[in-house]
């Protein structure tokens, strides 16, 4: 024994981690007991040499989480700067899960922002609204970014945004992340080879979240699995502030506890008939409220 050690964790897996000092040394380790919850991106304390392990977690600032198989937030990655949802024209961005990924972010704190991957591949001239709905999305406030991997269009200004923070990008199948990825850390292929290694995993079969530190500072972290979000909120009340413009529209609700379901005087409501409000963003939360309280009334059976 040396004492412990401050370091952070740099790829997981289980109770199977990669932890890096400050002066670069790397080593896997295991947590010391099952207490101890560490995930892809804690600053922890490691004791022990020969066989060394985590003892404690550091206070984060912030925790993402991702669905498992049965729909249930699982922690992947902490202590992130911003999450970016990525689309791609092919295959086509569902409008529900735009909304869905960007409520489930700002419920983790999180700052939130969107990527429209393979823009070259946009008809400009009938895009079926998604330029429409970017620009909506990016009145709130989320910011949009176009990149092309096989060009490199947009890529130089994406990676400006990524500079000095700690990110995550997140999205389907299929719309380029992994390209993302590569393109912005050229040596990640090789560190997810050697960090893949460490933890037991086959290349191809890794399921380890990994943090990949970006040429002009910060991280990339990339956590495969990531194709749906839940949101962490524990009643249907909860989900209104989690979309920016409901939220903001329901200060002119006659009520102060305004569903913006069945209740009168309800100016969310009036907004979308005044098409203020997209139609799609209601139907969106009218869903999530219902499937939640569902959930809450299957819990209370």
């Amino acid at each position: 024994m040396t004492g412990t050690r401050d370091a952070r964790v740099v790829a997981g897996n289980g109770r199977r981690f990669v932890v890096e000092t400050a002066d670069g040394a790397r080593f896997t380790c295991l947590t010391a007991t099952r207490d101890v919850q560490a995930v892809c991106g804690d600053q922890v304390k490691v004791d022990g040499t020969d066989d060394p392990r985590i003892v404690s977690v550091s206070p984060r600032r912030s925790l993402f989480s991702k669905a498992d198989g049965r729909g249930r937030a699982v922690p992947a990655a902490a202590n992130l700067d911003q999450v970016f949802m990525v689309l791609a024209p092919v295959p086509g961005p569902e409008l529900f899960l735009m909304d869905k990924y960007l409520a489930a972010i700002d419920g983790m704190k999180i700052a939130a922002g969107i990527v429209l991957n393979k823009m070259d591949l946009v008809d400009e001239d009938d895009d079926g609204g998604l330029g429409r709905r970017l620009a909506y999305l990016g009145s709130l406030g989320y910011p949009v970014y176009r990149t092309d991997t096989r060009g490199g269009a947009g890529l130089e200004s994406f990676a400006a945004a990524l500079k000095g923070h700690d990110s995550m990008l997140v999205g389907q199948s299929g719309v380029g992340k992994s390209s993302l990825l590569n393109a912005l850390v050229p040596s990640a292929d090789h560190r997810i080879d050697e960090l893949s290694a460490a933890t037991d995993e086959g290349r191809h079969t890794t399921t380890s979240t990994t943090l990949h530190p970006l040429p002009g500072g910060g991280a990339l972290v990339d956590s495969p699995g990531v194709r749906d979000l839940e949101l962490v909120v524990r009643d249907p009340t909860d989900i209104g502030p989690l979309f920016r413009d409901i939220h903001a529209i329901s200060r002119d609700c006659r009520f102060a506890n305004c569903l913006h379901l069945q209740e009168p005087g309800c100016a969310v409501k009036e907004a979308v008939e005044k098409e203020k409000l997209p139609r799609s963003r209601y139907t969106s939360y009218k869903w999530l409220m219902t499937t939640m309280q569902q959930a809450k009334d299957r819990k209370f059976d």
